[in-house]
């Protein structure tokens, strides 16, 4: 999918959901598992460096977003986002644990339960951009709640290319 239209894609995903304002990622989910019909639980956690930030695990009655706890407030929010997505866009992860390793990382999940569920690497490259920009969009509903931030560096040329740059991050024309 070309990225002008994954964008546009998942801009009516995000335009879909019933935000709360000022926005809360917490609220959010609780207002996104009952449109599910099933709650989605954050749950911080200590994760091996070097795997991956963040994990949904569907269970039989809810959805579980494990999300590293050892990062910023600011990053949590990005990864909790990002598995989000994964769920608004219908992704399904593949097998990417034996049993054993499973049992280390979630010893109190089912194993097969976790190795159905688990695995935000392995999802096709095609989902993890999409999830990704869920993620990001969310991301910028926090930015917007912030209100205007004076961050603008100095002036004369430095505060027209900082302009320039923040204009074309915020504002692709994907």
């Amino acid at each position: 999918m070309k990225l002008h239209r994954l964008r546009k894609r998942c801009e009516q995903i995000v335009a879909e959901l019933e935000v709360p304002e000022p926005f809360d990622i917490r609220k959010l989910c609780d207002v996104l598992g009952e449109r599910r019909g099933r709650p989605i639980h954050l749950v911080p956690i200590s994760l091996p460096a070097h795997t991956v930030c963040g994990m949904c695990v569907p269970t039989g009655d809810f959805d579980a977003i494990f999300f590293e706890q050892d990062t910023s407030p600011l990053h949590q929010l990005l990864i909790i986002g990002h598995e989000v997505g994964h769920l608004l866009a219908g992704h399904r992860a593949t097998e990417v644990l034996d049993a054993d390793a499973s049992r280390l990382l979630l010893p109190d999940l089912d194993p097969q339960l976790v190795q159905r569920s688990l695995g935000r690497s392995n999802y096709a490259a095609a989902e993890e951009r999409e999830a990704e920009m869920i993620g990001s969009l969310l991301l910028r509903r926090v930015r917007e709640g912030l209100g205007d931030v004076d961050d603008e560096p100095l002036d004369g040329l430095q505060a027209e290319l900082y302009g320039r740059l923040r204009h074309s991050l915020e504002h692709p024309r994907w």
